[in-house]
């Protein structure tokens, strides 16, 4: 017995020990006796209370509780000397860990006996933890976590434990107290009231017991019925088809650390019939015609009770037929009429024989039904049709119709008219309304009534609606004349009635409004004509013009623009683009538009010729040709147009390179006109045959000798031809050397090019490829200019073949009259003659150079033919 006192006496007097060398550390603190120790704890369980609200805690019952506690020094410089831990309601400490000549990991820990080893103390950094295994409701309570430091003043905090005993079972009862069988509840009757109530069973603290329907809480109302029981009454007021296999679930709770336990029970119904239709539509019956009338009965459940009647009479030669989910029942009567049966009303009706009160009934009236006859008319107010804008009109449908209509609808020229008071239409039934009424609501109207049997349409009624003259949108509003031209200006309107007055007034630049002349002035189908002559520069500008009815004014005049106008200025610098052994690409720059809008044009032709040109449209100055023969000739027209003509056109002469991998005829460059030389083509064959062989013999006699003439620097002195030009039909001529002209004049010719303009640099033209092999003078005949538009390549291949010069050549670059045109081309084709009889002479004398000057553009478009021949004479 002695032994059993001793323990905890033993343990108390520690404590009290510890505590008193806790106090010791403090300066501010007195030193005690042993027989005040119990009283200072005592005091301390009071004060401890002002420390601030206590840390809540729950724990399961079974698992593992946790008490927190702050053991952090206020300051830096301290640490903990002493924790312990008391559950209010005991006098003496449950745990304690001292740590004043150690760490918590190595301090000596004390557990009061009645805990045994369920107790346990842990740090994780500023917190620490006081554990309790193995929960039990007596562990419920109030903890105080008492903390000494050494130097900082002492700490106390509190900690309420609550241990949960989650519910064990629940019960669901009916409304007359008896325990659902199967979790199916009922079958109640639609409309019907009910009581379902669930107790849960156990659970500490008492559980909180709701019901719901799916995720949703539908009742919360729990009540304690006993200290082990909760209850909870759902009650469910008229029934409704939405409740019918409604899944009720009870649920009880006590925390939020375990899951609720449930149970669900699923309400099932009977139910009277939603809707009862006989199936297709009310429509005349022939007597003596036997027909299989449907009656589909939809919504009641079980399979309810359907019955046919003619009036008071109940018809037989009737079946049943259910679909496979229930839900809808068919009843087929075999009906044979009678004429005795018009006007007898035929009905289905279908009741639920548990349910009171329950049946419903669908029948037609046997009759003979017809469209709806409709009549429609203007409102008492108005006394004709025609109407000034701004006013109210209203309309009246009359009908006949049996059945009655089920729709009436209103048309405007044929397009169906929809209620819409943001536009003043107000349809009410069989009238229409239409507010502040503008010239767009003019036009034909009907109204048309719907029944089972069809639509009928009204009788037309026109709607005439007046109004002032407005300008006519999409006319001409810009006008181009040249001065002394006298063009006609229309002035066209839209009004009701259209015979209107007119007035025109010229706007000047300076301000000044001029009244147009009525003798200038004519009126022809519904619109007025201004014959308008601007003279100087000053009668250019806006023309207004007025129109009035009996109605009222314009309220804004329509308004035209004069403008100078003219045919077009021709193209000019025009510049050869990426030319290649197929096509080119020519880019000009645009001039005056004759202040109308201009397009341009380029017509192409095959040198020699004048038929089968190629034509291109385009909206600005740029043109791409392709699909040509590689190292043919090209005469190429370019010209701006608008309403007003077209503009002198600017030709240009162009070669495309020749292919290095095939070796062109140049009959190719005439494959349009090839089937007019078909029947040559065999003597041509021979003929090109032998001119080839024998240019190629030239060729090497021509090198051998050129080789030594040059070493003897004997060569024959040019001569020339100056340049001729007509000035009165814009044709232009270039100078072209003869036969025996000297490298020294083309020498000339290539230093005056260099000077003139840097454009001439090869690297400024990477389509022309260096040929190896030939001194200066002869490379400089085959380099090109950015503006010229032969290739060496193609001058020497041509030299060879044919073996002749052009006396005679179009210029590379020249502008022409519209006139002069198709004498140009009449020129380039006699030229081209006179060429093809120039292969067939004999090659020119050993010694001649045979040289072109296709690559010097003309002087009248800036270029250096005048200046080269200045220097030549």
């Amino acid at each position: 017995m002695s032994s059993q006192i001793s323990a905890p006496f033993w343990s108390l007097c520690i404590v009290l020990a510890c505590i008193l060398a806790s106090h010791c550390t403090h300066s501010s603190r007195a030193r005690t006796s042993p027989s005040t120790m119990t009283r200072n704890i005592e005091e301390e369980n009071v004060r401890y209370l002002l420390e601030g609200p206590p840390v809540l805690s729950e724990s399961i019952q079974g698992t593992l509780g946790r008490l927190p506690c702050n053991v952090t020094p206020p300051i830096s410089d301290d640490r903990v000397a002493l924790v312990i831990w008391f559950k209010v309601g005991l006098k003496t400490p449950i745990y304690s860990v001292d740590t004043r000549d150690s760490d918590f990991a190595d301090g000596t820990h004390w557990s009061d006996e009645s805990y045994r080893d369920r107790l346990s103390f842990s740090v994780e950094g500023r917190s620490g933890t006081l554990a309790i295994k193995k929960t039990r409701q007596e562990d419920t309570g109030e903890y105080r976590c008492r903390v000494d430091f050494q130097k900082s003043p002492t700490r106390n905090s509190k900690v309420n434990l609550t241990v949960i005993t989650p519910p064990e079972s629940i019960i669901i009862l009916d409304s007359k107290g008896a325990t659902i069988k199967d979790y199916k509840l009922g079958p109640y009757n639609e409309g019907a009231v009910i009581n379902i109530t669930c107790v849960a069973v156990g659970g500490r603290p008492q559980p909180r017991v709701t019901w719901w329907n799916g995720n949703k809480e539908i009742d919360q109302s729990s009540h304690s019925l006993s200290d082990r029981r909760v209850g909870n009454i759902l009650t469910l007021g008229k029934l409704t088809r939405e409740n019918l296999h409604m899944q009720l679930t009870c649920q009880a709770a006590n925390n939020n650390l375990t899951t609720p336990i449930t149970s669900t029970v699923t309400l099932d119904l009977n139910l009277r019939p939603l809707i009862v239709k006989l199936d297709g539509e009310n429509r005349p019956l022939s007597a003596d015609h036997s027909y299989q009338l449907h009656c589909n009965v939809i919504g009641s459940r079980p399979a309810p009770t359907i019955t046919w009647w003619k009036g008071s009479t109940p018809m037989k030669n009737t079946h049943e037929v259910a679909n496979p989910d229930g839900n809808m029942t068919t009843s087929i009567l075999t009906f044979t009429p009678t004429i005795d049966d018009r006007g007898k009303f035929l009905s289905c009706r279908a009741e639920q024989s548990m349910i009171p009160e329950s049946g419903m009934e669908d029948g037609w009236k046997l009759d003979i039904y017809h469209i709806p006859v409709v009549s429609l008319e203007l409102g008492t107010n108005s006394l004709n049709s025609t109407f000034r804008e701004g006013i109210d009109v209203f309309f009246e449908c009359n009908i006949k119709s049996n059945p009655w209509i089920y729709k009436v609808s209103w048309r405007h020229n044929g397009n169906i008219l929809e209620n819409n008071l943001a536009e003043g239409i107000i349809v009410a039934n069989q009238s229409l309304v239409l507010q502040n009424v503008s010239r767009a609501r003019a036009g034909i109207y009907t109204c048309v009534g719907s029944n089972r049997e069809g639509d009928g349409e009204s009788n037309p009624v026109h709607l005439d609606i007046r109004f002032a003259p407005i300008c006519r949108p999409g006319q001409r509003f810009v006008y181009g004349a040249g001065r002394q031209e006298t063009i006609k200006i229309a002035c066209e309107i839209e009004a009701n009635p259209m015979e209107a007055t007119y007035s025109w007034k010229f706007n000047a630049t300076r301000g000044e409004v001029i009244d147009i002349p009525a003798s200038q002035i004519a009126v022809d189908r519904g619109r007025s004509i201004a014959h308008y002559t601007p003279i100087t520069e000053n009668d250019y500008g806006i023309l207004l013009c007025w129109a009035s009815n009996e109605i009222g004014d314009m309220s804004e005049p329509c308004i035209y623009t004069v403008t100078p106008s003219g045919e077009p200025d021709p193209l000019v610098n025009c510049t050869l683009l990426n030319q290649t052994s197929t096509g080119f690409q020519i880019e000009c720059i645009e001039g005056f538009n004759g202040g109308l809008e201009q397009d341009f044009i380029m017509e192409v032709y095959v040198n020699g010729t004048t038929r089968y040109p190629k034509v291109f449209r385009s909206k600005t100055p740029y043109f791409e040709m392709r699909g040509l023969v590689p190292g043919a000739g090209y005469n190429v027209f370019l010209v701006a147009h608008n309403e007003k003509g077209r503009s002198n056109a600017t030709i240009l002469q162009v070669y495309t390179l020749k292919d290095p991998e095939k070796q062109t005829d140049l009959s190719l460059a005439y494959a349009p006109v090839i089937e007019d030389i078909r029947p040559f083509l065999g003597i041509l064959v021979g003929i090109v045959g032998s001119i080839f062989l024998v240019a190629l013999i030239i060729v090497i006699i021509v090198r051998m000798r050129g080789s030594t003439g040059r070493d003897r620097n004997n060569y024959s002195h040019p001569t020339t031809t100056t340049g001729r030009g007509n000035n009165n039909n814009g044709s232009v001529s270039i100078g072209t050397l003869h036969n025996g002209q000297s490298i020294q004049d083309i020498r000339i010719g290539r230093d005056t090019c260099h000077v003139t303009s840097s454009l001439d640099s090869i690297d400024k033209n990477p389509d022309i490829i260096p040929q190896d092999g030939r001194d200066d003078d002869e490379e400089w005949t085959t380099k090109g200019h950015n503006r010229a538009y032969a290739t060496a390549a193609l001058a020497e291949q041509n030299a060879v073949i044919t073996s002749s010069t052009y006396d005679h050549i179009m210029p590379t670059y020249a502008v022409v009259d519209k006139k002069s045109a198709a004498q140009h081309l009449q020129q380039l084709q006699q030229q081209h003659q006179q060429q093809q009889q120039h292969q067939q002479q004999p090659p020119p004398p050993h010694g001649q150079y045979i040289h072109y000057n296709a690559l010097i553009p003309v002087s009248k478009m800036g270029g250096y033919a005048a200046q080269q021949q200045q220097q030549q004479q």
